[in-house]
């Protein structure tokens, strides 16, 4: 079931990461772009279960939904849940800029997408190790 969720997670990653990149690409076409309230809306809740999924999966298989300190990556988990969480407040900031000034500073869109580039990169590399399969 762990693994189910975590696979499930990298999904939804990708298709958050996808959106992402399309809607980044939106906004350099355009200021404003059409459609990115909409695609940004998708994004967003992508994203948010994305979250939800790596939160699953780090509960794990067994009664121990902590840290797995005996395995030198084990901690990536965490480390990419935290940073996602992170990201999402980051993209429930600029939801929040979109809907007040009708503006969002690139410089939190740079921010968001970091972070969120970040956690993918963390919990790729939870992924492959064997830590992320309970053992």
């Amino acid at each position: 079931m762990h693994f189910t969720y975590l696979a499930a997670a990298m999904g939804a990653l990708f298709l958050a990461v996808v959106l992402g990149l399309w809607l980044s690409s939106l906004y350099l076409v355009h200021e404003q772009p059409p459609k990115g309230m909409v695609v940004g809306l998708i994004h967003g809740t992508v994203g948010a279960v994305t979250v939800a999924l790596v939160f699953l999966a780090l509960r794990g298989p067994g009664t121990n939904p902590g840290p797995h300190f005996g395995h030198p990556a084990g901690n990536f988990g965490w480390t990419a849940f935290v940073t996602l969480v992170i990201a999402l407040l980051g993209g429930l900031t600029i939801l929040a800029m979109r809907l007040i000034r009708k503006s969002i500073s690139p410089v939190l869109i740079g921010l968001h997408a970091t972070l969120g580039i970040a956690g993918a990169v963390i919990l790729c590399a939870y992924w492959i190790t064997p830590s992320s399969y309970g053992r």
